[in-house]
């Protein structure tokens, strides 16, 4: 009986040295960063381990290693730092949203790990952004996108203040009140913060709050015609709002956020081209997959951005969303105008029909026209060729995760 006893005392001794020595120390962590890169997958998979172990403890230090490492390494540590229960983690995510050079893996791992933070402990940095004087006209947008996500009166009166205080017209001023407007049709009791917003658009729709939020919340009705139904009820109600599409089209909800974008499809707003463009481009490189591919199919449909456009349009996209666009534009030619070409091509088709019908194929006017309109076909199609395939050269693979550039 002794004999046995004695074994195990000694391995009630040795047990806290043992699990001392796998406590994390900070040059530990720090040893085992550059193996978050590592091609060999045990090797990566051992060093996200020991740096987890250690991120809530040595969280500081390991943020500002966080620049410095490469691009798969930096994706890692910061899936690693975004979910520990530090209270800086918050900040961090919402650097990284605001941080122009962030790519869609960095974005995308931020934004889920805000889903789940609660109002009162993102809306104080959020408000410190848009407060602060030094803060870029990008870094306010993409505060604006975060606003929109906090169901709240102060949210809603933050984004109203900034909106009066912006450019009429401007990018910043419909990224003020796309915040204000997906706040209010996610809160409760918004009706007036909604009827301000009807008050301040004679387009908008015109029934109550609740008439919206009833049909919205319809759209996640299990069978398939009971969604048909509440699509339909929820498109007359809007009555083709692009400002409301767009508000839905970033909703946090699937359904309601792929409503928005089959209806920005559908009833595209030349008032809102670049807006549209803006919007979409943020959802393609912070979306989901299935979110992303329909905005880039949103962004296809609309018309390229013209040079004056892309002026205004690169102050509140990333860089990585400029380069990619730029690279289109400049495959397409400079002095291609989808948007002259596609209205072209309507006015053509619309004066041809009735005169096919009336005079018949052999009239010489309507052979001038049928000439004209497959010319016009013609260079159409080359152009949209060019532009969706432009979109799906820079953008689908990345969306796919099958590109790691």
């Amino acid at each position: 009986m002794t004999r046995a006893i004695v074994p195990i005392l000694l391995l009630c001794l040795l047990a806290p040295a043992a699990f001392a020595a796998d406590e994390p120390t900070l040059e530990r962590v720090m040893a085992a960063l550059p193996y978050l890169s590592s091609t060999v997958p045990e090797q990566q998979q051992q060093a996200e381990s020991i740096i987890e172990s250690g991120a809530e403890a040595w969280f500081t230090e390991l943020v500002k290693a966080l620049p410095e490492q490469p691009r798969t390494g930096r994706e890692v540590l910061l899936r690693v730092l975004a979910n520990t229960g530090h209270v800086a983690r918050i900040e961090l995510c919402v650097e990284t949203l605001c941080n122009r050079d962030s790519r869609r893996a960095e974005r995308i791992i931020a934004s889920r790990a805000l889903a789940g933070v609660a109002a009162e402990n993102l809306l104080p940095l959020v408000e410190g952004r848009l407060q602060s004087e030094e803060t870029s006209h990008y870094q306010r947008v993409q505060a604006c996108a975060l606003l929109g996500e906090i169901a709240s009166a102060r949210a809603q009166g933050v984004a109203e203040a900034l909106l009066a205080s912006s450019e009429a017209g401007g990018l910043l001023a419909f990224a003020a009140e796309d915040a204000a407007l997906r706040s209010i049709i996610d809160s409760a009791f918004a009706q007036p913060a909604w009827a301000r917003y009807q008050s301040r658009h004679e387009d908008a729709p015109r029934c109550t709050l609740r008439e919206l939020q009833d049909a919205l919340d319809d759209l996640a009705l299990p069978s398939a015609i009971e969604r048909v139904i509440a699509e339909l009820r929820a498109e007359a109600l809007i009555n083709g709002d692009a400002r409301v599409f767009l508000a839905l089209a970033r909703s946090r909800w699937p359904e309601r956020s792929m409503f928005g974008l089959k209806m920005l499809k559908r009833h595209g707003d030349a008032r809102y081209q670049l807006a549209t463009q803006a919007v979409m481009l943020d959802l393609v490189m912070t979306g989901e997959q299935t979110i992303a591919l329909m905005a880039m199919e949103v962004a296809i449909a609309g018309a390229p951005p013209t040079d004056s456009e892309m002026l205004v349009l690169r102050g509140v996209i990333s860089t990585d969303s400029e380069q990619r666009l730029e690279a289109i534009l400049e495959g397409m030619g400079r002095g291609t105008d989808l948007a002259a070409l596609r209205l072209s091509y309507r006015r053509l088709e619309a004066r041809l029909r009735p005169m096919l019908l009336r005079r018949g194929a052999f009239d010489p006017e309507v052979r001038r026209l049928i000439t004209a309109f497959e010319i016009s076909r013609t260079s159409l199609e080359q152009v949209e060729a060019l532009w969706s395939g432009g979109w799906r050269t820079e953008f689908e693979s990345e969306i796919l995760g099958s590109s790691r550039r």
